[in-house]
This record gives structure tokens, C-alpha cells and sequence, in this order.
């Protein structure tokens, strides 16, 4: 085994190609910027996510509220109506009404929750990009 040259700088070999170390240390900073990226992607995505479904809730809680008091009075208006004459029909119809009109809802809740994109859609779609182009350039080095 011969000496190490003194005036070589540990990270290079001989002939000024890079060494081991130096190549270590660009992959590491390479991956810890590849991480860093995705990660600020993900919070991005997870805040917009958050704010999306805040501003549901809110307008779906209104809604409701509105709807629930319009439903009420547009009953007991239709109850009123008609007391005199067929009492029990117009509870019975009524009753029939929210009951349809409650299924309706829920069904176009579970649509639109069955319907809507993958939450992290675009982080996972990232990840598994970075994913095929590792392996696409370890391939490469194997051959």
C-alpha cells in the first residue's frame, strides 16, 4: 500500500476525480432536498385540504341550520292548512317529505365523499415519480 499524497485533498483521489466522500455527501444533500421538497408539497396540500374541508363544514352547518328551519315552517304551514279538514294526512305527508327529502342528502353526501380527488393526490403522485426514476437510474448503473 502506498502513501496517500499530502497535497490530495481527502474528498478527491489521485487523478482530481471525486471520492467517496464527496459523492456520500452530494447524494445525501441531493436526498435531503428531494425530502425537503415533498415535505413543503405535503404541507401545502394538507393545509389546502384543511381549509377545503373547514369551508364545507361551515357552509354545509349553514345550510342545514337553513334548510331544517324552511322545512319546519314550510310543515307546520302545510299542517295548519289543512287541520281542519285532513289532519293526519298532512302530518303523515310531511313526515313523508323530510324523510325523503333527509335520504336524498345523505346520499349526495356519501357521492360527493366517494367522488372528490385523493387527498395528497399530488404529493403521492411526486413520491412515486421519484420512486420510478431511483429505480430507473439504478437499473441504469447496474448495466
Amino acid at each position: 500500500m502506498t502513501p496517500r499524497d499530502t497535497n490530495t485533498p481527502l474528498l478527491e483521489t489521485a487523478g482530481g476525480q471525486p471520492g467517496l466522500k464527496q459523492s456520500l455527501a452530494r447524494i445525501a444533500s441531493a436526498l435531503v432536498g428531494l425530502v425537503s421538497t415533498r415535505a413543503e408539497l405535503a404541507s401545502v396540500e394538507f393545509t389546502e385540504e384543511r381549509e377545503r374541508l373547514t369551508r364545507r363544514l361551515v357552509l354545509a352547518a349553514a345550510g342545514g341550520l337553513l334548510l331544517a328551519f324552511a322545512a319546519l315552517f314550510a310543515g307546520a304551514f302545510v299542517i295548519v292548512l289543512f287541520w281542519d279538514t285532513h289532519r293526519l294526512w298532512a302530518i303523515a305527508l310531511v313526515a313523508l317529505a323530510h324523510v325523503a327529502g333527509g335520504a336524498l342528502l345523505l346520499a349526495k353526501a356519501r357521492g360527493i365523499g366517494r367522488d372528490s380527488p385523493s387527498p395528497f393526490a399530488s404529493t403521492i403522485d411526486e413520491l412515486r415519480k421519484d420512486r420510478e426514476a431511483l429505480e430507473r437510474a439504478l437499473a441504469d448503473r447496474e448495466r
